[in-house]
């Protein structure tokens, strides 16, 4: 079923093109979150008070102060992440690392206030750049990832991967006691990683001696020791860990070992299981490239055109196995990596985007419920909603729509690069409650606070 389905009776707060400035005046409503997305036109992080009032929905935007400028033509934020407050932002060139790429850490300025079963949250102060580590020797980063408290950088260029946390950004000194380097992993790097114990990074080599290699490095009492295995095919993109299995993304279908947490195994025994995805009508075996959890399952989507599909394995059985459900798109539409979401309402969502590059007017947002019995187990998902939005602005790896759920569960929020737009889409029946003018190409986007 191919749903195409446009929200009605929809809630526009008609607002001005705000400037990159503070807002002129306070806007009224209730805080409900704040928010920071990416804006790709001038390769910045913006930031904004999302308000609730009788009126409707509206952004009270803010400064960041100290982040620096960056050139939009040979520059581009990647992936963010956040913990305790903390935004770490990762920074891209096209140069090869000759120009500037590093992170950036921004202090939100939302602090929790823990209640027993509750938390309160206090928006003290606007955000600010901490520290930020911009120059030729930080590898070109291009995936960033939160691995419990820990954030993980792919150096690519440097052949390995940064580990850091808010806490030791917060403490450093200097920029060189912020962050720890560790090699492993070649070219285009993905990681699977457990903080303190064991990194699995990938190397992207699609053919030859380094094909399908896999780089184990050890972390925290393990640092030294590392050992390499290979899976059965290359151009590895794509690694998470789940249930004490680590999982990969080759050309053919996926891959996983049994997390070595002491590096105690040898090479040669590794065992690699392979995952078969099927094929495409041209007997093309096919691939993913990346992964998500929910709880003890690992969600990705595969395949291209009719081929397309949502996937899903138990990571906590003793052999996984793969699950998927069709995904029917249309010619030149593409799907994105799920978003996963555990809305108020009970339902385990996977939110991901149908894109087409050449008619982004087309662009509509596919939600699957995976647990529609609320069993924990995901063998009754099922496609739930597909909602009609705004125009992407697709231009290599920028120009993607972002989406969040709000800290209510009861809200999701959807950027749209083509039109400058945030909308406010219930979780309850897909409608969209509001429409926001963020002006620019707003893309990945977090919200803290409650």
């Amino acid at each position: 079923m191919n749903l195409r389905r446009f929200g009605s009776g929809l809630i526009v707060v008609a607002m001005a093109t705000w400037s990159h400035a503070a807002s002129p005046v306070p806007v009224k409503g209730r805080t409900v979150a704040r928010l920071f997305w990416q804006n790709d036109a001038d390769a910045t992080v913006q930031c904004g008070d999302l308000k609730k009032s009788a009126n409707g929905w509206a952004i009270e935007r803010l400064p960041i102060e100290g982040f620096p400028s960056l050139d939009p033509d040979r520059q581009s934020l990647v992936q963010m992440r956040m913990h305790d407050g903390l935004l770490l932002v990762g920074v891209r060139e096209t140069e090869d690392g000759t120009i500037g790429n590093g992170w950036i850490a921004i202090e939100s300025g939302v602090e929790e206030e823990p209640h027993g079963d509750h938390s309160h949250w206090r928006y003290s102060s606007t955000p600010k750049v901490s520290r930020s580590l911009i120059d030729t020797e930080q590898g070109n980063p291009a995936h960033v990832y939160k691995c419990d408290d820990s954030f993980v950088l792919a150096n690519d260029s440097k052949n390995g991967f940064t580990v850091t946390s808010a806490e030791q950004i917060r403490q450093a000194k200097t920029n060189a006691d912020a962050a720890t380097f560790y090699r492993g992993g070649n070219g285009h790097i993905t990681l699977a990683v457990d903080p303190n114990k064991v990194a699995y990074a990938t190397w992207i080599a699609p053919a030859g001696p380094d094909s399908g290699r896999v780089d184990v490095i050890g972390l925290g009492n393990n640092e030294g020791k590392s050992y390499s295995f290979q899976c059965p095919s290359g151009m590895l993109h794509g690694a998470t860990m789940n249930a004490g299995k680590a999982f990969f993304a080759p050309l053919d279908g996926i891959c996983w070992v049994a997390v070595d947490e002491e590096l105690t195994v040898s090479p040669d025994s590794v065992a690699v299981h392979h995952l078969s995805l099927g094929k495409d009508e041209e007997d093309n075996p096919l691939r993913t490239g990346a992964f998500v959890n929910s709880g003890d399952h690992v969600v990705f989507t595969a395949g291209k055109g009719a081929a397309t599909k949502l996937c899903w394995v138990d990571a906590s059985a003793d052999q996984p196995a793969v699950n998927s459900l069709p995904i029917q798109v249309d010619e030149g539409e593409a799907a994105s990596t799920p978003v996963l979401m555990k809305s108020r309402y009970g339902d385990s969502l996977a939110v991901l985007f149908g894109q087409f590059k050449e008619t982004p007017e087309k662009d509509r947002m596919v939600i699957f419920n995976l647990d529609p019995n609320r069993d924990g187990q995901f063998d009754d998902a099922k496609l739930h909603q597909s909602v009609g939005i705004g125009p992407n602005q697709m231009m290599g790896h920028s120009g993607y729509h972002g989406v969040t759920m709000l800290p209510d569960r009861r809200h999701a929020l959807v950027t749209n690069p083509g039109d400058g737009s945030l909308w406010v889409i219930s979780l309850r029946d897909f409608q969209v409650r509001g429409k926001l003018d963020l002006d620019g190409t707003p893309t990945r986007l977090l919200v803290t606070g409650g």
